[in-house]
């Protein structure tokens, strides 16, 4: 019964996604890169609550995408699929091990990657290590990749997460590559994490920033 409700919601969500995001103007920056992002292979740093849109222009797409193995990861899990993406099951807390070397055999079969690096649980806005141990043994850049919204809803989760509305406008920013190099400490990696972090977080309120200016110039009051 509840491998039909998970697969039920999958379809659902998908669709309930599909038919509103082709409604969002949305644009990239640097200009061309949602098309690149299907083929230039990477680790995709996307915060949580700014997956829908991802997800959305990643469809039928070469991306795996690391979705924790708690209940509610198995309702995005099956969206994802059902939006053509590949799935890999795990997180930092929950198997970890397995979805590492998931990811690094998807690595070396040409993949990109996606991961949440404040997921699965949070704190929001806060880069946990598995997404610099991922590049670490990949050998993949690091691409900060943020969303910015014109107008949205914000739902009462931990990640407060985000659902574009209709015929609203969105940004999505991807920010220079980060090489974490295959010797790096854990002194080092730290480093890192802070780095992704504060580039994250920089990023965020510019994509917002720009992309509600736009907006207003476009739909003056």
């Amino acid at each position: 019964m509840k491998k039909l409700k998970f697969f039920i919601a999958g379809i659902l969500g998908s669709w309930l996604i599909r038919l509103l995001a082709v409604t969002i103007r949305v644009e990239d920056l640097p200009k061309g890169f949602n098309k690149e992002t299907k083929n230039y292979q990477a680790v995709y740093a996307i915060w949580h609550c700014m997956i829908f849109l991802p997800a959305y222009v990643g469809r039928e797409s070469k991306v795996q995408v690391l979705i924790s193995q708690h209940s509610d990861g198995e309702y995005i899990a099956q969206v994802v699929k059902k939006l053509g993406l590949g799935v890999i099951r795990g997180s930092t807390t929950r198997g970890g091990i397995r979805a590492l070397k998931a990811l690094i055999d998807k690595a070396r079969g040409g993949f990109p990657l996606a991961i949440t690096p404040d997921g699965p649980r949070g704190p929001r806005f806060v880069v946990q290590p598995g997404s610099i141990y991922l590049s670490k043994k990949t050998q993949l850049p690091i691409i900060p990749t943020v969303v910015g919204l014109s107008s949205y809803w914000e739902l009462p989760s931990w990640d407060r997460f985000r659902i574009p509305k209709p015929f609203s406008r969105a940004l999505m920013m991807y920010g220079d590559p980060i090489h974490i190099p295959p010797d790096a400490s854990e002194e080092e990696i730290e480093r890192y994490q802070l780095l992704l972090e504060t580039t994250m977080r920089e990023m965020a309120e510019k994509a917002d920033n720009l992309v509600q200016k736009v907006d207003m110039v476009s739909n003056p009051v």
